[in-house]
């Protein structure tokens, strides 16, 4: 994680808030305050002022631990509100 952390620090963003993708299978996002909606389909996070919605097939919240939250599954598109 040494690695994302100095990536985003050089891009300006906020560690805090980020997340990453692995294409198709697996997103890990870091804030998470809430869930407001888990479904095999889609699952939407709230995250700060963000909304955040994965969507895909057979999507399930394989961790969430103190506002970080790893999603599997068949993942076909990540937005941001």
């Amino acid at each position: 994680m040494k690695l994302i952390s100095k990536i985003i620090e050089e891009l300006g963003g906020d560690e805090a808030h980020a997340f990453t993708v692995c294409p198709g299978q697996l997103a890990h996002f870091r804030g998470v305050k809430s869930v407001s909606e888990l479904t095999a389909e889609k699952i939407v996070l709230i995250c700060g002022k963000k909304i955040i919605t994965c969507e895909g097939k057979n999507l399930t919240a394989a961790e969430y631990f103190q506002g970080d939250m790893t999603v599997s599954g068949n993942i076909t598109g990540i937005s941001i509100e």
